[in-house]
This record gives structure tokens, sequence and C-alpha cells, in this order.
């Protein structure tokens, strides 16, 4: 296995800034979205304690830390794309919660050790630029105990799944043939479950469980 911790992976994707992150903001914002979002906000935390401290990497558009602070967690996010911190920041006070939005880089991020409970990335991690570092700075704010979950697509994936997942948005038809393109495309730099494994090893939680269901890798780290 190859080390790349301090090699850069390829850029595939620019920074999501200005009209493009605006207009995914709106696509991402529906009401049967953001019931998602509720429903995997308490999935996710079920077993955390009350209070507890919790860093959104990558939050976009907010609305999935927004859900998190809801239920009484004491929320931070962080995301390269400042439109995005403007976009979340405003929604949170619309939505007369207060989570705490803040431009960053994962693999260098404005935070002390051991600064959280729980840390969470979802559909970004594919993204980043220099993924084994992100890991390892996941692990560095993290409480001895604590855990990190990154959610993203699975590169194992198949055109089946894709069609599944697409079906069960219950999209229009050319919206869901839009869907369908831009999900194969995204599957192309996403990682498999084995790459993903590999990755970790590189770092300091050295093993994590990996899971996959459909299109989806659930990716669990713990801090010893």
């Amino acid at each position: 296995m190859s080390n790349i911790k301090d090699r850069k992976r390829f850029k595939i994707v620019p920074e999501m800034g200005g009209a493009l992150a605006r207009n995914y903001a709106r696509q991402r914002g529906t009401g049967p979205q953001i019931e998602n979002w509720r429903r995997q906000a308490r999935e996710l935390t079920a077993d955390l304690p009350e209070g507890a401290k919790i860093l959104e990497v990558a939050f976009g558009p907010g609305y999935f830390a927004v859900e998190l602070a809801r239920l009484g967690f004491s929320v931070t996010g962080l995301d390269v794309a400042p439109t995005f911190v403007e976009i979340a920041s405003g929604y949170a006070r619309t939505e007369g919660v207060e989570v705490s939005f803040r431009e960053g880089d994962v693999a260098a991020m404005p935070f002390g050790d051991e600064s959280f409970d729980f840390v969470v990335c979802q559909a970004a991690f594919k993204n980043f630029v220099w993924p084994v570092k992100a890991l390892d700075e996941m692990y560095r704010v993290l409480r001895p105990g604590g855990t990190a979950v990154v959610q993203d697509m699975n590169r194992d994936s198949t055109e089946g799944d894709i069609a599944r997942e697409v079906e069960s948005m219950r999209l229009g038809k050319l919206a869901a043939l839009a869907t369908r393109q831009t999900l194969g495309q995204l599957r192309r730099r996403a990682y498999t479950p084995v790459d993903f494994g590999g990755l970790v090893a590189e770092t300091a939680f050295r093993t994590g469980e990996i899971s996959t269901s459909g299109i989806s890798l659930d990716v669990r780290l713990t801090r010893p």
C-alpha cells in the first residue's frame, strides 16, 4: 500500500461558492430533504450525552447542523466555502438556532486538541484534497472516546444501486435523469471500502468500522 499521507490527491472539482452554492442550497432545502436531515440527526446522535459538542465538517447550506442543534447539542460547522458560511449562518438565524459556522480547511482545522465529542462529514470527503490529513485532524480534535462518522458514496455501487436511489427520491423524469447522471459522475471520485480502509490505516485512528448500503459508504472511527 502506498503512503499518501503527505501526497496531495488530485483536485477534481472546484470549491463551491457564489451562485453555484446558492443554487445548491435551494435544491437541498426542500421540505422532504429537511425532514430527512432531521431523521438523520436523531439517528446519528442517539447515543450522545446531552450537551455533547459536535463538529460538522463541510456543512454546506447548514441544514444538518441546524437539525443537530435543535436536539440540544453544541454544534460547530467548518467549511472551506465562505458563501456557505454566509448561507448557513443566515439559515440558523432564521430558524432561531445557535450554531457556530466557520470558514476553514479540514486538513488544518482552527480548533484546539480534544475539542469535540463527535465529528460528522456527509457527502464531501471524496472532494478533500488531503484525505489522510483530514482524518488525522478529525482524530486530533476529538476527545478520547469520541467518534468521527464519514458518510459518502461507495465507488463499488452499481448502476442498479444508483437507479434505485433515484427512484426513491420520487423525482420527475428530467430531474431523475439529471440526478442519475450526477450520481454516476460523483461515483467516479468516491472511495471503495478497501480504499477507505487503506486511508484509515495511515492515520492515528489505524482502524474503523466500514459498511455499505446501496450507493452509500458509512465509516465509523473512534479515538481511543
